[in-house]
């Protein structure tokens, strides 16, 4: 360092607001751990550092606005080539001597080069070992969808393993699964409705037309002769009776003709109306039967009584008495390669089943029957029908004592719909996989699927099954007893699937009965409670439950929980999770009886949550007879917690101070924590007071919460795709998916399972294992254009351009379609809203030149409206309204002036008005979460408000 003396500066120091390029951190102010930190925190990019004798530059690669003030070190601004703690003139300029740079300390300059200081690398400071480090994706090539084909299995493989027979016997075998299973998918033509799927061509004039002359003539005939008064009858008149019978009889045959070439004229074309694509699974499993029940047209229903009330009817059952008597000899003969072909299936004989007026055929073979529609049936005396029970009932029991597997089957699945029956002949004689596969081709109840497939040591069809249904649970019952080695291994893979979807604690209870996991299952206890939270405090319960020898060592623990007033959250969560396993007294009652006073304070300070009854078997709990003996007889007073809907007049609420963070997408979790997505710069968990507790390093828009709040997907658009990472909340880990092509989502899921859509194709995937799927339609009708979920229901809204819209219902978990209804708007003015109800939900804004907007929501078609108060109809093009709604609530928000949105929050029973929320930006984003609502916006506000307590929490993130 050189010091000029004789050169003085007149203004040695920069103040106020100042464009600079680098600042200057002197060793006599600032230890040199210290000016680490400063470096960290002004670092730009781009930017250098260099460690002088004296201090440490950072030199900043573009000028940077700031406030001198505001600094902890010096401000450096370019004069020059060089840096400068002040601005000099012209003739100070000229009189510096040659540097890089130059400081002013009391009027003097001290000129530095950096060629003399070590250049500092601040990238070597940060520890990175606490993040996980991912590879990227080449974005332009999302992952190919492998779609499942459609599994067309041979009953031949089915019932397989046999020695050629006749070709009877090999139509027999064939027929056991081809009924359930489904046409080949058709191309429908261009001018096909798309909403109906392979409809046959109808007919309803023609219908009307035949059935009104069928009947006239039917009128004609019975009025004949009634004109006239009657007369005995002379021998002379024996011709003409004889020509009126004969008459009559050819009319019959006439009708009977006309009816038959009808039947068949209508039913020409294949698959009925009313079927729906269903839903193939995996590839490695068939897809399932979706019956379903239909009632006959109303003509065939009024035609049948017509026919049962005229004596036209005994001839219908002279031809068929006919045919049964050629099937019932067939039968007794013991001549089954026909009798099978005559047989008429007794099973599925519905009140509502249409009449088959015609006369049975033969089959061809012995292919079972693959209608899923409106079905005929023979209608025959009682007596007849329990009769040819019986005698099927006796061809099965010959066919079984002959071990003539594939007929039995044929019998009891084709005649007699006995079909549990049938597979537990299969399972008796240890067919077990040609059973799992009747059985999934017949919609059996999802554990015996997986119970039969389990038995036939085909796991990775079991698994999918179990995963596709949630069927775990009732399938280890059904194997547990007769078969405990199986439930083992299907009660591992049920207790990882729930580690999968961040349910630590049931994982731990599903696996504890076997003794050698119970290592990994301790293991389970210590990550969840190192979670913290509600979750930690079940794994505490859960523990004193499993390993009640281990909570000695929680006893220091227990005591800061008990005398902390600050603690009361948690205080109620162990309560709660203690009454919890009330079956579990014993194990549990020392941890009750060292918490049960605080809790007792916390209620008569109005900040628990147990009501009277929770509360006197909590005391039980503990096993305190003088605490018992004391509390009192009666409910404890306690202040009443307000809720939303009680509410007078309406609360007025202000949105959150201005953050400093975009917030794309949050959700909340327990213990009053966030979950908040960052766009590129990741996502954050941060608690009520809006502190960040940990970051995930990739890039997040769209957040799906899984159902237990562990878990969560995190999507961000790349053009045409979606790049996806599943977050573990617990282990704080992330995992990088990869990419999708995805038109819609669902915004929740189980932690496992996630139904997509894209196009006219509707699929569910498993997360966890590179997106497989377990489920899916990909002949929709229409291109999916909304999806909305809950864990009871999913609705979907399809699309087309010449039909308009629909919405189909499927039931949870079972995934059974409930409904389809078309949901398009009922004028050009309205607008459509997609929400999680069996409704069809419009809304238009009704504009009027002297009274205020008023917003018209219809349900169903009925009507309500609402005025929009102080509406600024001149600050918006557009929608002015964000519509939020559910069964119970309606929440809109509309622009009132140029820097106020306000929000309403409006029950929907009683139509009041419960709160307003007047928010500072127009652009605002709502969610709804649990027991209330998330708005948050692109400035940092994120705004909580809940039903129960009737409160608003308010963070800012910066």
């Amino acid at each position: 360092m050189r010091e000029h003396e004789p050169l003085l500066i007149r203004r040695p120091l920069l103040t106020g607001h100042q464009t600079i390029d680098g600042l200057w951190l002197p060793a006599e102010r600032f230890v040199a751990q210290e000016r680490v930190r400063l470096i960290l925190a002004y670092w730009r990019r781009g930017a250098a550092a260099y460690r002088f004798g004296d201090g440490d530059l950072l030199q900043f690669s573009a000028p940077v606005a700031v406030d001198c003030q505001a600094l902890a070190g010096w401000p450096l601004v370019r004069q020059g080539r060089g840096l400068c703690s002040a601005r000099l003139a012209s003739e100070e300029l000229r009189a510096l001597p040659t540097a890089d740079l130059w400081l002013i300390r009391g009027g003097q300059v001290h000129a530095l080069q950096v060629r003399d200081a070590e250049v500092l690398e601040p990238g070597l400071w940060l520890d990175t070992r606490a993040y996980t480090l991912l590879d990227t994706f080449d974005c332009h090539a999302p992952l190919a969808q492998a779609l499942p084909e459609p599994v067309i299995t041979d009953v031949r493989e089915i019932l397989g393993g046999l020695a050629p027979v006749s070709p009877e016997q090999e139509g027999v075998i064939r027929a056991l699964l081809e009924r359930q299973h489904p046409a080949p998918p058709v191309t429908p033509s261009n001018t096909a409705s798309p909403w109906v799927t392979e409809e046959p061509a109808q007919y309803p004039a023609l219908k009307l037309g035949v059935t009104v002359a069928l009947v006239a003539g039917l009128i004609w005939m019975a009025t004949q002769g009634q004109s006239k008064s009657l007369t005995p009858v002379s021998a002379a008149t024996t011709e003409d009776i004889s020509g009126v019978i004969l008459g009559m009889l050819v009319s019959a045959v006439v009708f009977t003709a006309l009816l038959a070439a009808l039947n068949k004229y209508l039913r020409r074309g294949g698959r009925p109306a009313n079927a729906v694509p269903q839903a193939p699974t995996n590839p490695g499993i068939p897809e399932r039967a979706q019956p379903g029940r239909h009632k006959p047209a109303a003509w065939r229903r009024w035609l049948t009584r017509l026919t049962e009330h005229s004596k036209l009817s005994r001839l219908y059952g002279k031809r068929q008495a006919a045919y049964m008597q050629r099937m019932l000899e067939m039968f007794e003969s013991g001549d089954f390669a026909e009798a099978l072909r005559h047989a008429i299936p007794l099973g599925g004989q519905q009140p509502d089943a249409g009449q088959n007026f015609g006369t049975p055929q033969r089959r061809q073979d012995l292919t079972l029957s693959q209608q899923r529609g409106p079905s005929r049936t023979y209608r025959f005396e009682e007596g007849l029908t329990e009769h040819l029970r019986q005698v099927y009932r006796r061809s099965y029991e010959r066919l079984a004592r002959e071990n003539r597997v594939e007929e039995a089957v044929f019998v009891l699945a084709e005649l007699l719909e006995e079909r549990r029956e049938a597979l537990d002949y299969l399972e008796k004689h240890a067919r077990y996989q040609q059973a799992a596969d009747l059985a999934l081709a017949w919609d059996m109840p999802s554990a015996v699927i997986v119970r039969l497939l389990c038995l036939a040591e085909n796991w990775q069809r079991a698994l999918l099954v179990a995963r596709r249904d949630d069927a775990f649970a009732d399938a280890v019952v059904l194997l547990q007893a007769r078969q405990p080695q199986l439930a083992d291994r299907l009660r591992l893979e049920w207790a990882e699937s729930l580690i999968a979807k961040g349910l630590w604690l049931q994982a731990v209870e599903v696996v504890w009965s076997l003794p050698q996991e119970r290592p990994r299952a301790a293991q389970w206890l210590l990550d969840a409670e190192a979670a913290g939270g509600r979750l930690a405090i079940g794994a505490l319960v859960k523990r004193a439950i499993l390993l009640p020898h281990t909570m000695e060592a929680y006893g220091p623990w227990i005591e800061q929980l008990r005398d902390d007033p600050a603690r009361c959250a948690e205080r109620d969560a162990l309560a709660h999770a203690l009454l919890a396993h009330k079956s579990d007294t014993v194990a549990l009652a020392w941890l009750a009886g060292a918490t049960v006073h605080a809790v007792i304070a916390d209620q008569l300070s109005g900040r628990g949550g147990l009501n009277f009854n929770q509360l006197q078997s909590l005391v039980k709990m503990s096993r305190d007879k003088l605490l018992q003996a004391d509390l009192p007889g009666q409910a404890l007073k306690r202040p009443a917690i307000r809720s939303l809907v009680r509410v007078g007049e309406a609360l007025q609420w202000d949105a959150p101070t201005l953050g400093s963070r975009p917030l794309y997408d949050a959700v909340s979790l327990d213990d009053e924590r966030y979950l908040v997505a960052l766009g590129e710069a990741g996502a954050v968990v941060a608690d009520g007071s809006g502190k960040p507790l940990f970051h995930f390093a990739v890039p997040a828009e769209r957040i799906v919460l899984a159902h237990g709040r562990q878990m969560a997907l995190v999507l961000t658009r790349r053009n045409s795709v979606w790049r996806i990472s599943k977050l573990d909340l617990v282990n704080r880990a992330a995992i990088d998916l990869g990419v999708l092509v995805l038109d819609v989502f669902a915004d929740q899921f189980d932690g496992s399972t996630w139904t997509i859509g894209q196009g006219r194709q509707l699929r569910v995937v498993d997360v966890d294992r590179g997106f497989e799927t377990l489920w899916h339609v990909s002949d929709l009708p229409g291109s999916v254009h909304a999806l909305k979920v809950n864990q009871h229901s999913e609705f979907l809204w399809l699309y087309h351009p010449r039909e308009g819209v629909e919405r189909w219902h499927y039931r949870l978990p079972e995934r059974r379609l409930a409904g389809r209804e078309p949901a398009s708007t009922q004028s050009q003015e309205s607008n459509a809203l997609f929400c999680v109800l069996d409704q069809t939900v419009e809304y238009l804004i009704r504009y009027s030149d002297d009274e205020e907007p008023v917003l018209i929501l219809d349900v169903d078609g009925n009507r309500k409206g609402y005025r929009l108060t102080e509406c600024d109809e001149g600050s918006f093009d557009g929608d002015p309204v964000r519509i939020a709604l559910d069964g119970e609530w309606l929440v809109f928000g509309y622009i009132a002036s140029e820097r106020d949105t306000r929000w309403h929050f409006i029950h929907r029973g009683s139509d009041h008005v419960c709160a307003v929320l007047h928010w500072p930006r127009h652009e605002v984003n709502i969610r709804r979460t649990g027991d209330g609502w998330l708005l948050f916006d692109d400035q940092g506000r994120l705004s909580h408000i809940t039903v129960h307590g009737a409160r608003q929490h308010n963070l800012s993130l910066h």
